[in-house]
């Protein structure tokens, strides 16, 4: 049986689609644990209507303590033999559990990491996979999984899309840090692949599918401080780990992928010309991202991305403003990331 956690916060709009596309899996084997993290709508009521619609559907409310703290709580209450996240306000194609099964059945893993789609209101597009499909081990991918250089990041930076051995999360009692806010189920997939034996990676097709739908329009333009949080969360591990040294390189390239992420901030924040400009000169002159581009991976970068690394290194900063702001809104729903 697969448990499936879903934590809830704030989420009328979007939860009974969720709910309903893990109803409709022709794979039917599956529990799905919802965890109402303190919300102040009208989720709670939606979540009990789902809950008397389907006796797989357990519901649980608690106070606000975060998404990480809400997961954290769904382990103690699953039972089932392995274990799925979902979001709120995502959704799954109706063949997923049923493709994650025939691949964990295929052979002796601990884990099977899906791919998945990003969906802007019209067809979902499904990303380009940054590994090849196939099995891996820890030494596989230790040597890229906390930043490639390609500025994209932890290589499994997301939790969802994913069918975990709940043995693992179990004998090992692994849990999500509550500290962090943003890349926390990266640093939960780093340590469960540090205990697990071997993982799959499945190809195409997508398992499942991102509701593009925030934004930061009208929002005052500045620097996401989360990142720095995790960043310092990160290193902490792994110097308690005595990983610090190993990982040093990868944690260079990471401070460039944090700087890349927080310069496209200026694509919908409210900001002016010259205030934009600032903003991405106090980021690209910074001396850890000037050491970073010594480290990066551009052969692994898809031409718009080792583009707009030019335009970092060199501090091009009006012409990476007008790109982000005027070309990339044309592109990112006809382009797969």
């Amino acid at each position: 049986m697969i448990s499936v956690i879903v934590p809830v916060y704030n989420a009328e709009r979007f939860i009974k689609k969720a709910l309903e596309s893990v109803l409709k899996q022709t794979y039917s084997d599956f529990e799905i644990i919802v965890v109402n993290d303190g919300s102040v709508d009208s989720t709670a009521a939606v979540c009990r209507m789902m809950e008397q619609s389907d006796q797989r559907i357990h519901y649980f409310e608690k106070e606000n303590t975060g998404v990480s703290d809400t997961r954290n709580y769904a382990f103690t209450q699953m039972t089932g033999e392995y274990v799925f996240f979902l979001d709120a306000d995502d959704v799954l194609p109706d063949y997923a559990f049923a493709c994650l099964m025939r691949e964990m059945d295929r052979g002796d893993c601990d884990a099977v990491y899906g791919n998945h789609a990003y969906c802007y209101g019209g067809d979902p597009m499904p990303r380009i996979p940054r590994i090849a499909s196939g099995i891996y081990t820890w030494e596989s991918l230790k040597d890229i999984f906390l930043d490639d250089g390609t500025l994209t990041g932890i290589l499994f930076g997301s939790g969802c899309g994913v069918l975990y051995q709940s043995r693992i999360i179990r004998e090992c009692n692994l849990h999500f840090n509550t500290d962090m806010k943003v890349n926390e189920d990266g640093l939960f997939n780093f340590e469960f692949l540090r205990h697990a034996s071997r993982i799959r990676v499945m190809d195409e097709p997508y398992v499942y599918i991102y509701n593009q739908w925030k934004s930061l329009a009208g929002k005052p333009l500045k620097a996401d401080d989360r990142f720095l949080a995790s960043e310092k969360i990160i290193e902490a591990y792994l110097k308690e780990n005595s990983l610090l040294v190993e990982f040093s390189e990868q944690l260079a390239c990471r401070k460039l992928s944090v700087c890349f992420w927080n310069a496209l901030r200026v694509k919908d924040a409210q900001t002016t010309l010259s205030g934009a400009r600032q903003y991405l000169k106090e980021l690209f002159d910074d001396p850890d991202v000037r050491a970073g581009f010594a480290c990066l991976n551009y052969v692994g970068m898809n031409r718009y991305k080792r583009l707009l690394c030019f335009m970092m290194r060199h501090r091009l900063c009006v012409l990476f403003y007008f790109v982000i702001r005027y070309v990339y809104p044309m592109a990112e729903k006809v382009v797969r990331r």
